[in-house]
């Protein structure tokens, strides 16, 4: 039983954290995506689709979860953002640190062996037009499965 509180008892705490970094912002969408059993497949898209309802810019965050695991200091993260109508508006790589390279200290927030960290995507994105856009986050590591990574998000705000 005293296991259970161990596991419990963290998993509380960042959820209470998320609710109350939630609170009061300017977000208008916010979505995570579990992995299962902790492990990013190289071939496991992570899609999201975004409902704008006015045309304007708009910054794009992606967000991670995960845990001293992870065998790496960095991630390469690859992106897509398609307009409504399926074109391609925006397709880069990105390199990001979850740990010191040198020391092995996580980066992110977190308790126990849970971090979580949030990176910049696109900042003042236009979106163009009404309708559903969508967001692809694949891992682009070396390994086909990424141990470590519990959630991966998405975050649009004003």
């Amino acid at each position: 039983m005293q296991f259970q509180k161990k596991i419990i008892f963290p998993s509380l705490i960042l959820s209470l954290l998320f609710l109350l970094v939630s609170c009061g912002n300017n977000n208008i969408y916010e979505n995570h995506n579990e992995l299962e059993n902790g492990v990013w497949q190289k071939d496991s898209l992570q899609l999201f689709e975004v409902k704008i309802d006015k045309p304007i810019n708009h910054s794009i965050f992606y967000h991670l979860r995960y845990t001293s695991d992870y065998d790496y200091c960095n991630a390469y993260i690859q992106y897509k953002i398609h307009s409504p109508k399926g074109k391609i508006l925006s397709q880069k790589m990105k390199l990001d640190t979850l740990f010191d390279c040198r020391t092995g200290k996580p980066l992110g927030e977190g308790f126990g062996t849970i971090y979580n960290k949030e990176f910049p995507l696109e900042q003042k994105f236009d979106f163009t037009e009404k309708g559903i856009y969508k967001i692809e986050l694949k891992q682009m590591m070396r390994k086909d499965s990424l141990e470590g990574i519990q959630t991966v998000g998405i975050r649009i705000t004003n």
